[in-house]
């Protein structure tokens, strides 16, 4: 029971990070300028593969930060749910990475998720999240007139984003 604790508290925290980092480190005005300049290299050439997603130290580095940030409290408060939040942050980490690979490739996800992504690069003010839109939805940053059965024609292939530049 505590893992599933620690599996759900995990994957709420994943999807917060994960938007928190996109909207306020990788778009202007950020907080972190060499994250916004690397994703702006994204947003000119969606496709690219060298531009979709973070070095693996990247993402070794984001992984363990975030695991040691609950670890304190798990072992003060015993809570013993970090192997949980552990496992659903690299489980998050993971299928993000590859989701947003085969949004860009063309690879198959399913359609809401290839809108929700695909509608950030026509807005990149909205859809921070790139395929789990919680936060977007609770902070209001959800841009809701795309969805796959009315995505526009160029927007359905990633490949025709990068095309547009």
């Amino acid at each position: 029971m505590r893992f599933l604790v620690g599996f759900c508290a995990g994957l709420v925290w994943s999807n917060w990070i994960e938007y928190a980092y996109h909207r306020w480190a990788m778009h202007w005005p950020s907080l972190y300028q060499a994250a916004a300049m690397r994703h702006a290299l994204h947003h000119s050439a969606p496709s690219n593969p060298q531009h979709i997603t973070m070095t693996i130290g990247f993402w070794i580095a984001i992984f363990i930060t975030n695991t040691l940030l609950f670890a304190v409290p798990d072992q003060l408060l015993h809570l013993r749910i970090l192997t949980g939040i552990s496992a659903a942050f690299l489980t998050y980490m993971v299928v993000g990475i590859e989701v947003h690979l085969r949004i860009h490739d063309g690879r198959w996800v399913p359609n809401a998720w290839r809108a929700h992504h695909l509608s950030h690069h026509a807005r990149p003010l909205t859809n921070f999240n790139i395929f789990l839109p919680v936060f977007d939805w609770l902070l209001g940053s959800k841009h809701r007139s795309f969805r796959a059965g009315n995505l526009h024609a160029k927007l359905a292939s990633s490949k025709a984003l990068s095309h547009r530049n």
